[in-house]
């Protein structure tokens, strides 16, 4: 179906009309150059893919504005899993518009936003104008994605991951202030609408360009863990706890302040939707349990990789302070678990290449050139060095230029292993495992 728009129209109508296609499902095409104003947000359902011609710009609009995605998947709201979406071609220009901390669903962050979907394109994607809060995609609970000749620019993350299995991100550009890529198995309470594993995904030849400012990641990998509800346990913004069957989040006035004194949880969340005080702290419903525990990444090929950028290319972390608290006192940390990384190709000096904060293992890089400190490794917050398995990475035919004093800088105690296989430069040392 070609959808006929008038730019002239306003967003408000545009929006009607171009949702009047939606509902119908099958492919929607809006073919005739022009700027488009749209409101949003578009609900988009199974089976239905939506396609943008050349010349076709499609801009945001505060107008009636409901702090929310521009595009969004109607399993959000429904609770049911969508399949089969297709969206190809947008040139999105937010104009300034943003998402805000309590979007109309919780947690739910990007431009285009899918909650709980299989079988997801989105190909040929351009945003250049990212501003505080909104990412460029987010996908939450998803299983078989292809984001494909993406081009993302701007002061958040590019492309934000949360729970989810098989999926690919390829021949894309970023030039991101924040993360490029973000795959957050765990995340701040308002940042992710759902927590867990992020498992069998594959990132190829993808550029992180010298834009914007040098601060976060190419791509981080974040992780977690979660424990059940009890009374008298002590919470902090971003905490999270099962009850009933249920996963719930500490969601906390923004910003968090600091306390004199733990917050204790007395009373258990028993919601099941939104955000709702128990007790006198406000938890929000994230989802049914799935029964495990934790989160983290586990088997991701990085491969054809260009770091154009001056920061940190590779983020293994956790995160704490008074927003979050990856992984709670007495909690064990997950560990991040057969990576590849072929061809991964610095071209500047890095500020870290790795930064290993949560837990690593089984990781291969290959084929590669490697400039800046190539591993920094402390210990997070509570943690100690012996909690910590041993790190261990193979480095094949890789190139690293630096002198051999900034290849690793560690925590006393942490355990890394290395082992070097056709590897060139000044910057690397002899086979052997570092105490």
């Amino acid at each position: 179906m070609i959808v006929i728009l008038k730019p002239e129209d306003g967003p408000v109508k545009n929006t009607a009309v171009l949702q009047k296609y939606l509902d119908a499902g099958g492919t929607v095409r809006l073919e005739q150059p022009g700027i488009y104003d749209i409101t949003g947000p578009l609900l988009i359902g199974s089976e239905t893919s939506l396609e943008f011609g050349p010349g076709v710009i499609v801009r945001r609009s505060a107008e009636n504005h409901r702090n929310g995605p521009l595009i969004v998947n109607r399993g959000t709201f429904s609770g049911e899993w969508d399949h089969h979406i297709r969206i190809e071609g947008l040139r999105l220009v937010t104009g300034g518009v943003d998402l805000t901390h309590f979007s109309i669903y919780p947690g739910l962050r990007g431009h285009l936003a899918f909650l709980r979907v299989r079988d997801l394109i989105v190909r040929n994607y351009e945003c250049l104008d990212l501003t505080k809060l909104g990412y460029g995609i987010h996908v939450c609970t998803f299983e078989n994605i292809l984001l494909e000749r993406l081009h993302i620019e701007g002061d958040k993350d590019g492309v934000h991951l949360s729970n989810g299995r098989n999926f690919t991100i390829r021949d894309s550009r970023f030039g991101t202030s924040d993360d490029a890529i973000a795959l957050n198995a765990y995340d701040y309470c308002l940042s992710t609408a759902t927590y867990g594993w992020l498992e069998d995904g594959l990132i190829e030849n993808c550029h992180d360009l010298d834009k914007g400012k040098p601060a976060g990641f190419f791509c981080r990998m974040l992780g977690g863990a979660w424990t059940d509800w009890k009374e008298g346990m002590e919470v902090q913004n971003s905490t999270l706890a099962v009850y009933q069957g249920h996963l719930y989040s500490v969601c906390l006035p923004l910003p968090p302040q600091p306390r004199e004194t733990p917050l204790i949880s007395t009373v258990p969340p028993t919601h099941r939707a939104g955000i709702a005080e128990a007790g006198g702290i406000p938890w929000r419903y994230v989802m049914p349990h799935d029964g495990r525990y934790e989160g983290s990444c586990r088997r991701i090929t990085f491969r054809d990789i260009y770091l154009h950028k001056p920061r940190t290319g590779f983020g293994f972390t956790l995160e704490g302070g008074l927003w979050s608290n990856s992984v709670p006192k007495g909690l064990r940390m997950p560990v991040i678990q057969d990576l590849v990384l072929d061809g991964i190709h610095a071209e500047c000096e890095l500020r870290y290449v790795f930064t290993a904060g949560h837990p690593a293992q089984n990781i291969r890089v290959m084929n590669s050139t490697l400039r800046g400190t190539v591993i920094l490794a402390p210990v997070f917050q509570d943690q100690q060095a012996e909690d910590y398995p041993v790190m261990d990475i193979v480095f094949s035919g890789v190139n690293f230029p630096q002198p051999p004093e900034k290849f690793c800088s560690k925590t006393p105690g942490r355990k890394l292993q290395f082992q070097f296989i056709g590897c060139s430069g000044e910057g690397w040392k002899r086979p052997g495992t570092e105490d």
